[in-house]
C-alpha cells in the first residue's frame, strides 16, 4: 500500500472465526448487507464486542487485534486507511484514539447512500484505483461526520434488522418485526424510524434490492429466478423496483457488471 492512498474493497466474510491485526493501516468496515460480528482489543478476557450491520460501522485501529465472523449472505465496503490519508478529508485526528475504546459508530444517512451506491456499481474485490480515488474523499468526509454520532443501533432495532436480513425473501409483517424487537407495533415504528431514518418497509426494500443486485452481478441465474430469490413476486416487480430506486434494469445491471 502507498503511504497516503486509501484502498477500497467490496468483501464478504464466512462463518470461520478469524483473528489478526493490521500492520501499517487502520481499517473501516461499513455495512452493505448482512452482519459481521467483531471482538476488538488486546485483552482476551474483555474485548470490545459488537456487530457491523445496517446502521453500524466499525473503525479498527492499526495494530489492534480483532476477531470476526459472519453467517449467511453478507457484503461490506472495507476501507484501508494509512494514517496520512486521514488528514486531507478533515477526518478527525482523535477518531483513531477514541476507536480503541469505542470502535463501533452509527452510520449516517449520507454515508449509507454512498456505501450502497458504491456497492451497486462495483464487483466484489478491490475497487479499481480510478473509482477508489473519486469515492474515497466523499466516503472519508461522510465518515468524519458519522464518527461524531452516538454508537451503534438500539438492540430492539438490531434484532428486527437481523430478522429482515435472514428472511427477506419471505413475507414479513410489521407485527413480526415488532415481536422480534419486543415492542408494540406503534412503538416499533417510531423507534425503527428514529434509529434508521426510514420505515421498516423501506429497509426491507433496500435489503431485497441489494440481494437482487448481488445475484445479478455474481450468478447466471435467470432474472425471473433472481426476482423470486430476492423476495419479489415476479420479474416485473424486480424490474420496477430497480428502475425506480437505482435507475437501472436487471438486464442493464447484468450487462454493466460483465463489461
Amino acid at each position: 500500500m502507498g503511504e497516503d492512498r486509501v484502498r477500497l474493497w467490496l468483501r464478504s466474510y464466512d462463518a470461520r472465526a478469524t483473528r489478526h491485526a493490521h500492520a501499517g493501516f487502520h481499517q473501516v468496515v461499513l455495512p452493505v448487507a448482512g452482519a459481521l460480528r467483531m471482538e476488538i482489543g488486546r485483552s482476551a478476557d474483555a474485548p470490545c464486542a459488537g456487530t457491523v450491520r445496517e446502521g453500524t460501522g466499525v473503525l479498527v485501529p492499526c495494530g489492534e487485534p480483532h476477531r470476526f465472523s459472519a453467517d449467511g449472505a453478507n457484503r461490506f465496503v472495507v476501507m484501508d486507511l494509512p494514517d496520512t490519508a486521514l488528514h486531507p478529508a478533515g477526518f478527525p485526528h482523535d477518531a483513531v484514539r477514541r476507536a480503541v475504546a469505542a470502535p463501533f459508530f452509527a452510520v449516517g444517512t449520507g454515508l449509507r447512500h454512498l456505501i450502497h451506491y458504491l456497492a451497486s456499481e462495483t464487483k466484489d474485490g478491490p475497487v479499481d484505483p480510478g473509482t477508489a480515488h473519486h469515492a474515497s474523499g466523499l466516503l472519508l468526509d461522510a465518515l468524519s461526520r458519522s464518527l461524531t454520532r452516538p454508537a451503534a443501533m438500539p438492540e430492539p432495532v438490531a434484532r428486527a434488522l437481523d430478522l429482515l436480513h435472514r428472511h427477506y425473501a419471505e413475507p414479513i409483517a410489521v407485527a413480526d418485526l415488532a415481536r422480534a424487537a419486543g415492542l408494540s407495533v406503534s412503538r416499533f415504528h417510531e423507534v425503527f424510524r428514529d434509529a434508521t431514518g426510514r420505515s421498516p418497509a423501506a429497509a426491507l426494500a433496500e435489503i431485497r434490492l441489494d440481494r437482487a443486485v448481488e445475484l445479478l452481478r455474481g450468478t447466471d441465474l435467470p432474472i425471473a429466478e433472481v426476482a423470486l430469490a430476492a423476495g419479489y413476486s415476479d420479474q416485473t416487480a424486480l424490474t420496477r423496483a430497480l428502475r425506480r430506486r437505482r435507475g437501472v434494469t436487471p438486464a442493464g445491471l447484468r450487462r454493466s457488471g460483465r463489461s
